[in-house]
């Protein structure tokens, strides 16, 4: 979401710069996400002492640029970005997007919930606004940061990038996909339980998982039976979901999630767990299903593939809300909208 504002804020005339953070996980052509009139500054904010450094060099490069402007994405850059920019640059407009705030997780206790709370109370010394992804991510800010401000502005997909096939019915391949990253939020664990009910009823029904990660976790994927791709550039994550047959989301907590859009955006239908992000996106029985239990899930799962015509229904459904209410235009308006305020 980070690039595509970026890279659509140029095209509306708008000088932007990015700093941003190299993780193991950032794509080798991380720059080519960028249009090329996007200056982008490094700034490494990974381990404890980076983050700690971070702080000085985040703040004499935004005195150096001196925006009108910042958006920070993630909750990291919030909190560094908020402290660096401490007793200066007051007259421009901090928006931090979280896109699924820190104190959302569900693997995590009171206690360090309460401690997430706290550093969001510290990050919000310095006027800023938040900017929500999803419905329940808006409420679950509004309800522990009442003091400031928190606009919704749902996550979007460019379709100028979403490749022309999609799917208008199930095929007969019978592959079941998902895409992120091995961790404990998108619940490969439930990925896994939940791929081997379904097989030990269908044997034919493969399960595909887009992505790497976490090796314990990754083997137990791999002990269900489940493929795993690697990383996979956008492109290929294209080319699988187009070859898919049914997406599946076991995550535990979301902001909102793109991949279930971009799934949504091809025409392939979802089954997801009921947690926040997904509920905003999913309306079951309409645009897709929604499962709290994993026999439930494998239930809908077998239901997909035996009622192809109810299948392609939904999934049409989802392509059409996909279309309407997720597009790049309306989140790019709600945006604008949102900074003349």
């Amino acid at each position: 979401m980070a690039a595509l504002l970026a890279n659509a804020q140029v095209k509306r005339g708008h000088i932007v710069s990015v700093i941003y953070s190299a993780r193991s996980e950032t794509p080798r052509e991380f720059n080519n996400l960028f249009d090329k009139e996007i200056k982008l500054f490094q700034v490494q904010m990974n381990s404890p002492k980076e983050k700690l450094i971070s702080i000085l060099p985040l703040r004499k490069t935004l005195n150096s640029l001196s925006p009108d402007k910042v958006f920070m994405h993630s909750s990291f850059a919030g909190f560094l970005g908020r402290l660096a920019a401490l007793f200066t640059l007051n007259k421009t407009k901090f928006l931090y997007i979280p896109h699924c705030i820190s104190f959302m997780r569900k693997d995590i206790g009171q206690f360090k919930k309460i401690v997430f709370i706290t550093l969001e109370w510290i990050g919000s010394l310095k006027k800023s606004s938040y900017i929500a992804c999803s419905k329940s991510e808006q409420l679950a800010i509004q309800a522990a940061i009442p003091f400031r401000k928190c606009y919704l502005v749902e996550n979007a997909l460019d379709f100028s990038s979403v490749p022309a096939t999609s799917k208008s019915s199930l095929t007969n391949e019978r592959t079941v996909i998902t895409v992120g990253q091995i961790r404990l939020q998108k619940g490969p664990e439930h990925f896994a339980e939940i791929a081997k009910a379904v097989r030990s009823k269908d044997p034919s029904i493969n399960f595909l998982w887009v992505g790497d990660g976490d090796p314990p976790l990754r083997k137990i994927l791999e002990s269900a039976g489940v493929r795993i791709s690697g990383w996979a550039s956008k492109e290929q994550v294209w080319a699988f979901l187009s070859e898919a047959d049914l997406y599946l989301s076991t995550a535990l907590w979301e902001g909102m999630p793109v991949s279930v859009l971009e799934a949504m955006s091809i025409g392939v239908p979802v089954v997801a767990s009921d947690c926040a992000g997904n509920i905003d996106v999913v309306d079951h029985d309409k645009t897709g299903w929604l499962f709290n239990k994993n026999a439930d899930a494998a239930s809908l799962i077998i239901k997909a593939f035996s009622q192809k015509e109810l299948s392609a229904e939904v999934a049409q459904n989802a392509l059409r809300t996909a279309k309407e209410r997720f597009n790049l235009n309306r989140y790019l308006k709600d945006m604008e909208a949102l900074l003349s305020k």
